[in-house]
């Protein structure tokens, strides 16, 4: 006969191998989770730290460079033809202005002045004592006498133009000159102050 003691004995035995069954069950193991090699990706939107995101959104953004610049419509005879002595720069439009100057003031004269007028508006240009552009020398206020009435005539021939040319190219038969002026016409005393460098058909060129 079982006594009451080693019943209460077995009944603590089979209470405790219980509850020791029911821990081992229901309590997780120590297994750590998987590692990813690769980084995840920063949060954004609002998972995103405000610090982190206020950086982010005052950032500016910069325009990507596809290499183009812009592009500039220009005349074709605005474009710089030719660059006299490395100072003057010339375009055909310019070429063509300075050939219906030398027609107006030197229709009448030799090649060889004509090419000494060209070359005296050139040396304007190249001086810093006149404006710094063919127009501009051209059409400075009483700077030629067919222009006192502020209107060039469109007149030009091929001599005119070639001389341009030949002056453009470097030829002055003036020897650096900044004026010329006919002594049968001259009125201006001033004019006949400047030193004089040579006198080619009707015109006496000087600095």
């Amino acid at each position: 006969m079982i006594t009451r003691e080693a019943r209460l004995r077995f009944f603590f035995f089979i209470n405790s191998f219980g509850l020791l069954l029911l821990c081992l069950l229901v309590t997780p193991t120590s297994a750590t989770a998987p590692h990813f090699n690769q980084a995840l990706p920063a949060p954004v939107g609002p998972s995103m730290p405000k610090e982190q995101l206020a950086k982010k959104q005052a950032k500016p953004t910069t325009p990507v460079s596809t290499g183009k610049r812009d592009s500039i419509s220009t005349s074709r005879d605005d474009r710089p033809k030719v660059i006299r002595n490395g100072k003057v720069k010339v375009s055909d439009r310019d070429m063509e202005l300075l050939a219906r100057l030398v027609y107006a003031e030197g229709r009448g004269e030799p090649y060889e002045g004509q090419v000494a007028i060209a070359a005296v508006v050139l040396n304007r240009v190249a001086s810093s004592e006149f404006p710094n552009t063919v127009r501009e020398v051209i059409y400075a206020p009483n700077a030629f006498s067919p222009l006192n009435d502020g209107h060039l005539s469109r007149t030009s021939n091929a001599s005119t133009r070639k001389a341009v040319q030949e002056a453009v190219n470097g030829k002055d038969p003036t020897n650096g000159s900044l004026y010329f002026f006919n002594p049968d016409t001259a009125t201006s005393r001033w004019i006949w102050s400047r030193e004089k460098t040579v006198v080619i058909g009707n015109h006496t060129f000087a600095r």
